[in-house]
């Protein structure tokens, strides 16, 4: 099934998000992932910028084709075309960031891709609400309500809402890490368990039921 397909690939996604910045970090003596942004390991005349820069952009264009496997697969699972048409649009806003930001690396002023980062904190919200209460997403849909919750603390204490200066440069790097995961990691469990779930469907059509 092409749904299934896709949505596998954009598991992918954060997975090779992950990678590179990992990979990155092992590469570059000295750089501390505690105090420095990832979008470091790219910037102009970084030694790992290639291997992030390319990665990144891998890593949303699979965002954008899990999106779209969303699209396709959700719809098949009863839950109608707007809300997983609001969460494809969201992570492929989302994905497209990164694909920006890889193409113009610090400190080009359009590695903050118009702020498209931030469809990144609605995706997982607007996923669980897709998800609407299919059991078998259960797990998916924890996941997706964790991701935005701690996704939009960790932004808004990055943004420093309410001034409480919680965010120092010896720990900013972390602080954006945990950001970068809550608004990543749910995609890898909804792109994995809307697969699961129609094949589950399949296998209870085929058997009549």
């Amino acid at each position: 099934m092409l749904a299934s397909l896709l949505l596998r690939l954009g598991a992918l996604g954060p997975l090779i998000f992950y990678g590179v910045i990992v990979a990155g970090g092992l590469m570059s003596p000295g750089y501390n992932h505690m105090t420095q942004s990832a979008s470091e390991l790219g910037q102009a005349g970084a030694a790992t910028a290639k291997i992030f820069n390319y990665g990144i952009m891998a890593a949303g264009g699979a965002m954008i084709i899990g999106a779209l496997g969303l699209l396709m697969g959700l719809p098949r699972l009863g839950r109608g075309l707007l809300m997983p048409g609001l969460t494809a649009i969201a992570i492929g806003l989302f994905g497209a960031s990164f694909i920006l930001g890889g193409l113009h690396p610090m400190p080009d002023p359009m590695h903050d891709a118009y702020h498209l980062i931030y469809a990144g904190i609605a995706a997982p919200l607007l996923a669980f609400l897709a998800m609407g209460d299919r059991s078998e997403l259960s797990g998916a849909k924890t996941m997706a309500v964790l991701g935005f919750l701690v996704g939009a603390v960790l932004m808004a204490i990055m943004m420093n809402v309410g001034g409480l200066n919680l965010v120092h440069k010896t720990d900013a790097g972390l602080w954006e890490r945990g950001q970068l995961l809550a608004t990543t990691l749910w995609m890898l469990f909804a792109f994995t368990a809307i697969p699961s779930a129609l094949a589950a469907k399949e296998r209870k059509r085929a058997a009549g039921y």
